[in-house]
């Protein structure tokens, strides 16, 4: 019993996690593009591709 509320809790901190950390992208990505940064520049500080950047710029208005 004790296994399966350890298996409960871990999936909800790592969904906390994932959660925290498109936060933290998509401020990256806005403060970069506030700066005039281009995609490459801002997909290099993020450490995702490029192609990452612009899905989460469409995804959250972010143009």
């Amino acid at each position: 019993m004790e296994l399966k509320y350890n298996s409960i809790f871990l999936k909800g901190e790592n969904q906390g996690k994932e959660k925290e950390n498109k936060r933290w992208l998509i401020k990256i990505i806005s403060y970069g593009l506030k700066q005039n940064l281009s995609i490459e520049e801002i997909a290099s500080f993020a450490e995702i591709s490029v192609e990452e950047v612009e899905q989460y710029i469409k995804e959250n208005c972010l143009n």
